[in-house]
């Protein structure tokens, strides 16, 4: 199994969870909040989607400028959005290459330091596997009690 083979599997193994914990969203509860200062649940989802694919793309241009482009996301639709942001950031994982996550990025503007692509792919799952676990939090107080694990085995 390839690098990138290995890298994409990583990612949907939690990726596909993420889906699973968006789908028992329902449209009346995306702006559900557990605390005053939290995300809404729309915010949250959107931030889990958004993220890994603009690192990804980081990791693929070799500089911060995808960070300097962002977008706002205006697909209303969470699992639209969700299956979307999974294929496209996929993508992107599929053709990174040794040299991608060797060389070296400067985020000194955003994150105060060069890291590698791969330090930086690795700081990509670690946030999703956080928001994730917020994620969680979210569903099961919006009364779901069948969840899945955290990580699918692939």
């Amino acid at each position: 199994m390839s690098q990138s083979t290995q890298i994409v599997s990583h990612f949907l193994s939690h990726r596909n969870v993420t889906i699973e914990l968006t789908e028992k969203i329902s449209k009346n509860h995306y702006s559900y909040k557990p605390t005053e200062t939290s995300m809404s649940a729309e915010e949250l989802v959107k931030h889990i989607l958004t993220t890994f694919h603009l690192f990804a793309n980081v990791i693929k241009e070799g500089n911060a400028s995808p960070f300097q482009n962002q977008q706002e996301e205006t697909e209303a639709d969470l699992n639209v959005l969700a299956k979307a942001f999974t294929e496209k950031t996929a993508a992107i994982l599929e053709q990174l290459t040794e040299e991608h996550l060797d060389r070296e990025i400067d985020l000194t503007a955003t994150f105060g330091r060069k890291v590698t692509g791969s330090a930086l792919l690795q700081l990509a799952m670690e946030h999703e596997i956080h928001h994730k676990g917020n994620l969680f939090v979210y569903v099961r107080e919006m009364g779901h009690t069948e969840l899945p694990f955290y990580q699918q085995r692939m």
